[in-house]
């Protein structure tokens, strides 16, 4: 080990020490759990009414929301990780920095939604509708972000932002 490693690592080591004796000499910080499971998950929330509702407060963590409207609802920064949103109709819907990680999107209508910086790994989105949509920096497997590209049309209504060129699709 050189004298510059050893005077980096005894830096970081004191710098370390010195943030625990603080965190130790205050008061406790509040912690907070993220849920595992949402109400929909226990609870069947098929077929429910969402349309235009602020949801920014809910999670729907591996819910079952099948066929559910959430026209125009605000669902930015939800956790929707493991629901299953199957046919749901997502038209308009604000998920702006979501959690949609392997969220089940198959046959979901995401029509001028607003996806921008949203997760979606291992999310499934066979016979998706696009339209319009924007997925500004969501970051999609090139598998996927291919089948989607194949699916892509339209300009989204209030970014202006054209479907294809939020996805990167090569022309």
């Amino acid at each position: 080990m050189s004298l510059k490693d050893a005077s980096s690592a005894t830096f970081k080591c004191a710098a370390a020490v010195a943030l625990c004796a603080s965190l130790a000499s205050s008061a406790p910080l509040a912690v907070f759990a993220i849920p595992q499971t949402s109400t929909c998950a226990t609870e069947s929330c098929d077929n429910r009414d969402y349309s235009g509702k602020d949801l920014r407060n809910d999670f729907f963590t591996k819910g079952s929301v099948k066929y559910a409207n959430f026209t125009n609802a605000n669902l930015e920064r939800v956790t929707l990780f493991g629901a299953n949103l199957t046919g749901s109709n997502l038209t308009g819907a604000n998920l702006i920095y979501s959690d949609l990680g392997q969220a089940n999107l198959t046959g979901a209508n995401l029509t001028n939604a607003r996806l921008e910086g949203a997760i979606v790994s291992s999310a499934r989105f066979e016979n998706v509708i696009i339209e319009g949509a924007d997925f500004t920096e969501v970051i999609v497997r090139k598998d996927i972000q291919t089948y989607l590209c194949n699916r892509a049309s339209g300009t989204n209504p209030v970014t202006g932002v054209d479907t294809k060129d939020s996805l990167m699709c090569e022309y």
